[in-house]
């Protein structure tokens, strides 16, 4: 099996707007999929759901050289009513950490492991224009954002470097799907890795989300079970990410779990799917119709 090295963008026409100056229109669709995205999270109180995650290493070609074992993380409630993310279940039957532990200590475990990066930022760039206008859609460009490259802040400089084709629905103005590139050297850090099993990494790694980094997300929206529209929750179904690798490099650490990594590799592809069931409906829902 074969890979992409990268994604088939709408760079091409991005790319030629990148002269002209950001449209007061794309901004203000932009601070509404913001607003939009804010809103959704306050609602996410009425759904719980599961994703799992697989990685692979593929070679310069795209052939894959080495699976890893996949991980599943489920969205658990915290005693003050807040989320995280916390590990369920390993591919290769690991126990995962704290699994018998209480909410609050489960999630205070996967406090330092975090997304790529944070997509309120990136909705927040002031560098956008319109690309492309349907009936019920736009798409938008986000362009890097070189003032904000400086901040202080990683998860503002990272989401800077970013530059995405944004597609909102124009009923909710919520995000239907985002492409991106890491054009930019905004996400580059160093740190030493969180271990959680077995023993630690020696010195600080490089993070695999940086500059030439893709990835596609897509969203969908999930209804209310019980006809409350103000209940109604998008889920990120699908998240496809394709991230470089130095060849060189032997150790790969993901959710606290350090693996041995064969010679060779060109890129790390990451595949990410969310089951969602919401709160009393009694019935999960899956998102079979979205492509891997």
């Amino acid at each position: 099996m074969k890979f992409p090295l990268s994604f088939a963008f709408i760079f091409v026409i991005a790319a030629s707007l990148t002269a002209a100056p950001p449209s007061k229109e794309a901004l203000d669709l932009l601070a509404q999929a913001s607003v939009a995205f804010d809103g959704n999270h306050l609602r996410e109180q009425h759904w719980n759901w599961t994703a799992t995650e697989k990685r692979q290493l593929a070679g310069r070609s795209g052939d894959i050289l080495q699976s890893f074992p996949a991980v599943t993380a489920e969205s658990i409630i915290r005693s003050n009513g807040n989320r995280c993310n916390a590990v369920v279940k390993w591919g290769d039957g690991l126990t995962p950490y704290k699994l018998l532990a209480d909410s609050d200590e489960r999630c205070r475990a996967m406090d330092d492991f975090r997304a790529p990066f944070e997509l309120q930022e990136l909705l927040r760039s002031s560098q956008a224009q319109v690309l492309e206008e349907w009936e019920g859609g736009v798409a938008l460009s986000i362009l890097p954002d070189k003032t904000r490259q400086r901040s202080d802040d990683p998860a503002v400089r990272c989401a800077a470097s970013i530059q995405a084709v944004v597609r909102l629905d124009l009923a909710t103005h919520f995000p239907q799907s985002i492409e991106g590139k890491v054009v930019d050297g905004g996400c580059e850090l160093r740190a030493a890795p969180v271990l959680q099993y077995g023993k630690a990494a020696a010195a600080p790694m490089r993070t695999i989300f940086r500059k030439g980094a893709s990835f596609r997300m897509e969203f969908k929206l999930q209804s209310d079970k019980f006809g409350n529209a103000n209940n109604s929750f998008w889920v990120c179904a699908n998240q496809h990410y394709l991230m470089p690798w130095d060849a060189d490099n032997g150790l790969l650490v993901y959710w606290g779990r350090q693996l041995p990594v064969k010679a060779g590799g060109h890129q790390l592809v990451k595949d990410i799917e969310t089951k969602a069931r919401e709160f009393g409906a009694g019935s999960e829902v899956r998102f079979d119709d979205i492509g891997q």
